[in-house]
Order: structure tokens, then sequence, then C-alpha cells
């Protein structure tokens, strides 16, 4: 199994890798400037943060511009091939600083985008067809280990087969977020009669599980390899017509051909006029063994972690869909609905004086959209009104929440215990005593 980790395969991947997906990730991020998906770093007077990253917040407006116009420009530097390691290091820490800065934007793409920025930096994608070899030709290969191929197989599949893992439960297999927002893009062109068919949730919902957690195997078996990527293709753009999403449907059609040899990519007229031939003759043995020592350890770390942070949503009790326990960074792609408000309440018992709380003092729309339903949020905000208070020369400060969840459709339910005091409560990774259980329709 080592010697086949340190295969020498070609490098065609890679460069595909760089051009296709690092363009992708620039138009991503140009796209987050360039919409309200933005805002939330330069408006609020609260920033959302997520545990043990209190201390990351957005810079002043200005500064924060100049952030993400940095991170576009490393995008730009990586797909090119400029100062690549050193711009692949930079594309990380920028990108994944900007996400961990505002958790109101939490979206599972641009989770996945800091992740594979992440693995650039290891990769050598700028040994063929980069302004790196224009500078240095001795940097020139056409071979890379078949581990660096390996590990974004793996990173693509570790996302399909959680979504589809995520995707096998009685809400999703009764239709039921899907007959809530197809009907909602009736009016699209065409197309929008037929979203508002029963038929078309439910073909939707069974089909997009089976699709997640059959499309790997399928895609590993050479002789249903093409079909299943023809599959994909239609599975992702289907999702682009109706649901829009960004690049991520692009990511995902690009990603998923890296299923295939690493030579067919060599097809592709662009690459194959621009890269050097492969030297099938490169031996895996000039690979020190400290090196090949390191490198598996790393990988075998990497793949624990990306297996173990997803799965740790099904050691909680509960529904975690409606607990929201472990749903970040667990590859939950568009699985629920929730709408409804929240509410605060501060309680003075010194003065024996109650305040209702003017929300949007302290966030904005989005942020408060975002927060619906989510405890650590909810738990957050609470937690800065009562430091306000107490700022202003309040000793006892008691803050309660009232929310109220239309949870994939159903009617209003309470979601939060109104009569605990969460100025007193502590944020933690665990579920939280003050959140209601889900209470199950009755037949």
């Amino acid at each position: 199994m080592l010697k086949k980790l340190f295969k020498p395969v070609d490098i065609a991947p890679l460069i595909f890798l760089r051009v296709v997906i690092g363009s992708l990730m620039t138009i991503e991020m140009l796209g987050e400037l360039l919409t309200d998906y933005s805002d939330d770093f330069f408006h609020p007077t609260f920033h959302f943060s997520y545990q043990f990253f209190q201390w990351l917040e957005p810079w002043p407006s200005f500064w924060m511009h100049l952030h993400f116009l940095f991170n576009i420009l490393m995008g730009i530097f990586v797909t090119i091939g400029l100062f690549y390691r050193w711009s692949a290091l930079l594309l990380f820490l920028g990108s994944s600083s900007a996400f961990l800065m505002e958790k109101s934007v939490y979206i599972n793409h641009t989770y996945l985008y800091c992740l594979t920025a992440f693995l650039m930096i290891f990769l050598p994608a700028n040994r063929a067809w980069s302004l790196d070899v224009k500078r240095k030709p001795e940097l020139l290969q056409s071979y890379t280990p078949a581990w660096t191929v390996w590990i974004l197989v793996f990173q693509i599949s570790v996302v399909y087969f959680f979504a589809g893992l995520a995707k096998v439960n009685p809400d999703w297999l009764a239709a039921k977020p899907l007959m809530y927002w197809l009907p909602a893009r009736s009016h699209f062109y065409v197309i929008g009669p037929l979203l508002e068919q029963k038929w078309l949730a439910y073909l939707m919902s069974w089909g997009g599980a089976a699709f997640d957690l059959l499309i790997v195997p399928l895609m590993l078996w050479r002789k249903t390899r093409r079909w299943a990527f023809v599959v994909a293709v239609f599975f992702h753009l289907t999702n682009v017509s109706i649901f829009g999403i960004g690049t991520f449907p692009w990511y995902s059609i690009a990603m998923t051909a890296f299923f295939f040899p690493p030579r067919t990519f060599r097809r592709l007229p662009w690459l194959r006029q621009h890269l050097p031939p492969f030297d099938k003759e490169h031996p895996a043995s000039t690979y020190r063994p400290a090196y090949k020592k390191i490198t598996v350890t790393l990988l075998a770390a990497y793949v624990i972690v990306q297996l173990a942070v997803p799965a740790r949503q099904y050691f909680y009790e509960g529904n975690t869909s409606w607990t929201e326990d472990g749903h970040n960074f667990s590859w939950h792609m568009m699985l629920r609905s929730k709408t409804g408000f929240v509410r605060y309440k501060v309680v003075l018992p010194e003065k024996g004086e109650e305040h209702r709380v003017k929300i949007f003092d302290y966030v904005t729309r989005n942020q408060y959209h975002s927060m619906i339903g989510k405890p650590d949020m909810i738990l957050e905000l609470a937690h800065h009104i009562a430091d306000e208070y107490r700022e202003k020369g309040y000793e006892e400060v008691e803050v309660y929440a009232d929310c109220q969840l239309k949870f994939n459709g159903r009617p209003l339910q309470a979601f939060t215990d109104t009569t605990v005091n969460l100025a007193k409560e502590e944020r933690k990774l665990g579920p939280y005593h003050w959140i209601l259980p889900f209470a199950e329709e009755e037949n």
C-alpha cells in the first residue's frame, strides 16, 4: 500500500485542479465581495463567532475589503501558478480567517473551499504550465505521487457520503424540505409549473439521497464510471437551474472527475498542449523514507479528522436537525428549513424592571435569519446583551430568549425554554439543556 501511495502518476489532474478549481474559488470569493454575502462583515455592530475563535473579529470596513481583495489576488496567483506554495498558504489563511470571522455566513461549500486551499499547499500543482515554471524551468515535471490525487478523491467522497447519510431521515424521505422550497420557485420560466408537483419533490428527495450515497462506489468502479459521471453532471446542473448555489455545482463536477485515471486529463486539449510527456520510468524510490513516513502520518491524521468531525453528529441524542448538534462542518447540504422568530427579554432584578430588546439594534436581517433555530448563536447574542447592560452599571442582569420555529414547514413550535437565564449559561460543544425537544406530529 505504501508503494502505491508514492507511485508516480501523471501530473495532469493537479494542473487541472490548479486552473479549474483555482478559478472557481477565485470567482466564488469575488462573488462574496460583490454580493450581500459580505454585508455581515462590514455593517453589524455585533459579530457571531465560532467557539475557540472568539478572538478573530472582522477588521474595520476598509481593511476587511482589502482582506477580501487579498484573498482574490491569492486565488489568481494560485490559478496561474505564481509563487504557488506561498500563494496557496496565504489563500488558505486568508479565506479561512475570513470564514471564521462571522458565523452567520456559514456555508458548507465555503468550508470545503478552505479545505481545498489547505490541501493545495502540499500538492505540486505548479510543476507544469505555470508561471513558476516560466521563472524556474527546473521545476518542470510530468509526474506526481499518487497520494496527491487520492487525497482529492477522498475529500469529495467524504462530502458525498456524509451528505447522503444525513438525508436518510424521515423528513427528507417524506420530501418535506423540498415540498417547502420547490413551490417557492414556481415563478421560474419554463420549469416553474413543474416545481409545484409533489411527485417531483419525492423524486428529488429520494434521488438526491441515492445519488449522494451511490456516486462514490459507482465512480470507483471502472465499468460504471462514465455513466455515473454523466448522472453527476446532470444532478449538479439541475441544482444550478433550480437553486443556483454559486460555483459549488461546477466545483462538484470538476472534483468528481478526479475518479478518472490521471492520464484521462490529458485528453483535454488545453492540457495536452501545455504539459510535458509523462515520464513513466520515474522511480518511486527517489522519495526518501523520512518523507514517506511524515507524509503517511499527516495523511492519516487528515483522514481521521475529516471522518470524525462529520461523524460526531451521530453521537448526540434527539433530532439533530432540530437541535443543530453537530450540524456545522458535517456536510448537511440544504437538509432542513427553519423559519420563525427569536425575541429577547432583559430582567434587572435590582430595579424590578423588564426590557424588551430591539434585536435589529444588534444584528442585520441576514444575521437574524441565520441565528433563528441555532442555539449557540442565540446564546452568544444573549451574552453580548448582558455584557452591554453590565457596562451600563447593572450588576445583576438576566436575559431570556423566546424562539419559535416552523421546522420543515410545520406550525410554529417552541424552541427555547423561556424560563432559563441565558446570561448564566456557558457556551459549549455539547447539547444545550434549554433547547426544548422536538415535538413529533400526532397522526
